[in-house]
């Protein structure tokens, strides 16, 4: 199913030089791949630091000025 959708000129020189730039076959292609670049979630940073030992965690977590 196809669709038509408006947009202003410069909207659609600015989208035909990406096309032409990016080397895509067809305006849709160029939407999507915007859109799933945009609606790509965030990376999640859990375990990025690797295993650490509980000792580690709390010397971590305290200061010179900490008391023991």
């Amino acid at each position: 199913m196809t669709t038509t959708i408006q947009v202003n000129d410069d909207t659609i020189e600015d989208l035909k030089t990406l096309k032409e730039q990016l080397n895509f076959g067809s305006y849709d292609a160029l939407m999507k791949f915007f859109l799933k670049k945009t609606m790509k979630p965030e990376k999640s940073m859990w375990g990025a630091y690797g295993k650490m030992t509980m000792k580690e965690i709390l010397n971590g977590l305290r200061d010179e000025t900490d008391r023991y």
